[in-house]
């Protein structure tokens, strides 16, 4: 047997080469002799890895109480992995460089404790904000005190009689004819009539008897219903139409004026309350 045959055969299932083989090696740059190395099985790599692996995890207690009080890597064991890796398959290249997984090796920041959203409280009001006005009271309507002897409601009902004048843009002789008119018929009474039962259901001041003739100016139904007549403002209203419809009204006298829409049976009776019908206008306008 060549010399070295002996070494090249001690490896089990490697290829020896023969003579031949020397003999050209001997003839080029190679004068020296060569021993073939067989691959290593996977089986082996394996087994190698997880050796050093065991072996590192079992020394880390050790290690980390005789070494004394310092940092220990938390990713100890696969660094030993990793080097039993690398042992077996030589070194790795740049590309294949190992990172440590995700979040090994580090401590997790505590959870953030979630704070509830701060609730906006209503501003308090300021000593110095002025405070908001109120709502304007509804305007009552101007009660005038009675004159000439009349009692209070036979005064509310006088003003009655001058303001429609006043909303009609009449003149302040309407007025007097009106109210001279109202104290011949009724004495500025809202008057209901027994003879028309519906005229009792309203407010009134009295009855009279006058036929069917009802209110302040003692129209009859045929003036309008018994609801109009018996409101101030509405039978006022309704004796100013008349009126006014007589040509030459203003420059009549009051009591002729006054018998034109009336037709009463004593014509001359309006004429004795034109002082007082004066008087009550001079006090509302």
């Amino acid at each position: 047997m060549l010399p070295g045959a002996d070494d090249d055969q001690q490896f089990s299932g490697a290829h020896v080469r023969g003579p031949r083989h020397l003999r050209r090696s001997r003839r080029g740059r190679h004068a020296a002799r060569f021993r073939l190395r067989a691959p290593v099985p996977p089986e082996i790599r394996r087994y190698a890895v997880i050796t050093a692996a065991v072996t590192a995890i079992g020394l880390s207690p050790t290690l980390s109480s005789s070494a004394g009080p310092g940092p220990v890597p938390v990713n100890s064991a696969a660094l030993a992995v990793d080097a039993g890796r690398s042992a077996a398959d030589g070194p790795a290249s740049r590309s294949r460089a190992r990172k440590p997984a995700d979040g090994a090796g580090t401590v997790p920041p505590p959870a953030a404790k979630a704070t509830p959203a701060p609730t906006k409280a209503a501003p308090a009001p300021s000593a110095a904000q002025p405070a908001s006005p109120a709502a304007p009271a509804a305007p009552s309507p101007t009660v005038h005190a009675p004159v000439g002897g009349l009692t209070q409601a036979e005064m509310n009902n006088a003003v009655a009689i001058v303001d429609v004048a006043r909303q009609l843009s009449l003149p302040r002789r309407a007025a007097v004819v009106g109210i001279a008119t109202a104290l011949q018929e009724s004495h500025l009474r809202n008057l209901a009539n027994p003879n028309l039962p519906q005229s009792l259901q309203h407010p009134n001041e009295g009855v009279g008897y006058d036929y069917d003739s009802v209110g302040l100016f003692q129209q009859r139904p045929s003036w309008g219903s018994i609801s109009q007549l018996m409101d101030p403002h509405e039978s006022a209203r309704r004796f100013y139409a008349a009126l006014t419809r007589i040509q030459g009204w203003e420059q009549q006298a009051v009591t002729v004026a006054a018998q034109q829409v009336q037709r009463s049976a004593y014509p001359d009776a309006y004429a004795k309350w034109e002082g007082l019908a004066q008087q009550i206008v001079d006090a509302v306008m």
